[in-house]
């Protein structure tokens, strides 16, 4: 070949994608390698000129076997195709088709390999893609559940596959030419008649059907259905892919059932619940809810109104705060109480509690109520008992003074002149003295015991029937019955019952409590100002407090504080008293359930406040 020609030849395979080369096997030598070297292996024509060596080097190792494999057949002169990986300079791998032709000489000695090397990674790529494409197919149709049931236009089976021959009970060869009702009864072949007529008009459908087994057992399938149109479009028949839902079936009746039985315990529970969601929306109840709210809001519970509705407006805020708290996991729970027609008192447990998905974000509120009267009545009886039995210790310790006090002096006179009495020389003067003495001391005596019981009398009252006392009406009675007094001495009374006008109690105790405190204002007036006595109610939570307050002379509590409520302690001898009236006050205000306290000074008058159960 002339050199022109070869230059021509060199500049025409330089131009190709393809890597063009030609070896000297005696010499072991390569004479001559394309430029496309570069581009397919990222080496230059100076590496592979310069080491013979160089290609092998590049033959990713797993492949090399194949590069060694071919030098039997060129030496046999047989040409060869293989398809092998190299790398490429820059680490990635490439596949090439690799072409040689050998050259030998009339002896059969090879003296030279021409050939020629192209990349295909692409068509591997592709291959590749593909062979993968095909595994996954080959895995779906190998795992699939579906049966496979196609009907040609007279509802005649021309193919079923394993599967649906298998949940059938049937070989295919036996469901081949029968129609599709023959696997169903009656009812179910009701439905589906009227299904392939939709299936005729073009209908793609996805429905569930019961079929019949060979041996009598019902199997439900979810059919998905496509009619088949032949190349005019008219109907040809339809293929229908088919699930066995039969225990899916079952499931969902043993749901309905569960569900049944959750929703018969839901709704006989003693306990309310009301489920809403984050957006306040009412999803679900139980039928004491719808109770509860039918008595307490004068409404009825409805699905799919906002929980809002169900609350006064001035308690909403405090809804909303409790939400807001419960949406981030704190646990909200308290009591409330209220007041029914017959004047009773009910309690409930209110909780509110968070509803979460499996990822732990909020869904909504569960809102339980639960009726604890009984309980809390309970427990209030038992604190009520403990209470008392505490009073009545210190009932018996106040007796104990009394008697080893107040009750000592006259019955030691007793004894001390009826011995005097016994002496036979009294004259008649001395013993009708002594005589005058002993009935002092007996009287005494009998004041002793009467206050005592009083005191006991004052605790029976206690278990008297309650009623609602309005103070404006008890207030006119004591007022009634003071008339004149209140005449003589001036007395202005003053009331504010505008917030709280009544309370729930034992009216006998309640009147005792307002007389006394009324009288014993006016009884400790100062001299020459006429008495001024405000009482006035309001109310504080689940209580009400009264104040009594007036102008009198007032008491020095740093120095009798602590004896206020004393039997028989008395710190102004100007007006007659035994000191029984606030030791009687605190009694009853105790035994109501209440508490007592004074705030007083010197010259500047006296407020009592007592706190009562609303």
């Amino acid at each position: 070949m002339r050199e022109d020609e070869h230059h021509v030849l060199m500049d025409f395979f330089n131009a190709l994608d393809e890597v063009f080369f030609t070896v000297d096997m005696v010499n072991f030598q390569v004479m001559r390698i394309s430029a496309a070297c570069e581009k397919l292996f990222g080496y230059t024509q100076t590496d592979f000129l310069s080491d013979p060596t160089f290609w092998i080097n590049i033959v990713h190792p797993e492949d090399r076997h194949i590069v060694d494999s071919e030098d039997k057949m060129l030496r046999q002169g047989k040409s060869v195709c293989n398809e092998y990986r190299v790398i490429h300079k820059d680490g990635s791998l490439r596949w090439v088709e690799n072409k040689v032709i050998p050259i030998l000489d009339p002896d059969g000695t090879l003296l030279r390999l021409d050939g020629v090397t192209k990349d295909i990674s692409a068509r591997k790529d592709a291959e590749e893609k593909h062979r993968q494409s095909e595994a996954r197919f080959r895995q779906i149709v190998e795992t699939a559940q579906e049966g496979i049931w196609t009907i040609d236009a007279h509802e005649k089976t021309n193919f079923v596959n394993k599967k649906i021959a298998d949940l059938l009970g049937y070989t295919q060869t036996e469901m081949m030419g029968k129609e599709l009702y023959d696997f169903m009864d009656d009812e179910g072949k009701a439905y589906a008649i009227a299904c392939m007529e939709r299936r005729r008009r073009g209908s793609k459908e996805n429905l569930d059907i019961r079929y019949k087994t060979k041996d009598g057992r019902d199997l439900w399938a979810n059919i998905s259905a496509n009619p088949i149109l032949d190349e005019n479009g008219d109907y040809a028949g339809a293929l229908a892919m088919v699930t066995d839902i039969t225990q899916r079936k079952m499931d969902e009746d043993a749901l309905k059932k569960s569900e049944a039985n959750l929703r018969t315990i839901f709704d006989n529970t003693d306990t309310a619940y009301v489920l809403f969601t984050t957006d306040l929306i009412i999803q679900s109840f139980n039928s004491l809810a719808q109770k509860f709210s039918e008595k307490l809001n004068r409404k009825k519970l409805i699905l799919n109104h906002s929980i809002q509705e169900y609350f006064a407006k001035d308690r909403w805020p405090f809804i909303r705060e409790t939400l807001d708290r419960v949406a981030n996991g704190e646990p909200v729970s308290y009591e409330i109480s209220y007041t029914i027609e017959d004047g009773s008192v009910k309690w409930h447990n209110i909780r509110w509690l968070n509803v979460k998905e499996g990822t732990g974000k909020n869904s909504g509120f569960i809102l339980v109520n639960k009726d604890i009267t009984e309980a809390k009545m309970a427990a209030l009886e038992r604190e009520k008992i403990t209470s008392d039995l505490i009073q009545r210790n210190n009932d018996l310790e106040q007796f104990t003074y009394i008697i080893s006090h107040n009750m000592r002096a006259p019955v030691a006179n007793i004894i001390g002149l009826t011995d005097i009495l016994t002496e036979n020389e009294l004259d008649e003067l001395v013993r009708k003295e002594v005589i005058d003495k002993i009935a002092k001391s007996i009287k005494s005596l009998d004041t002793v015991i009467q206050d005592l019981n009083s005191i006991l009398q004052a605790r029976e009252l206690a278990y008297e029937k309650k009623e609602q006392v309005n103070f404006q009406e008890l207030m006119d009675a004591i007022s009634s019955s003071i008339h004149n007094t209140i005449v003589n001495d001036g007395v202005q009374f003053r009331y504010f019952f505008d917030e709280v006008e009544s309370v729930f109690t034992v009216r006998s105790y309640l009147y005792s409590i307002f007389y006394n405190l009324s009288s014993n204002s006016i009884k400790y007036h100062k001299s020459g100002v006429p008495p001024v006595i405000t009482i006035s109610s309001r109310k504080m939570k689940n209580k009400v407090e009264l104040r009594f307050k007036d102008n009198g002379k007032g008491i020095d509590m740093r120095k009798y504080g602590s004896q206020v409520f004393g039997l028989y302690k008395r710190f102004d001898n100007s007006v007659e008293g035994k000191g029984m009236g606030l030791f009687m006050v605190k009694t009853q205000v105790q035994a109501l359930g209440g508490t007592i306290r004074v705030k007083s000074n010197p010259g500047e008058g006296t407020e009592f406040v007592i706190q009562l159960p609303l």
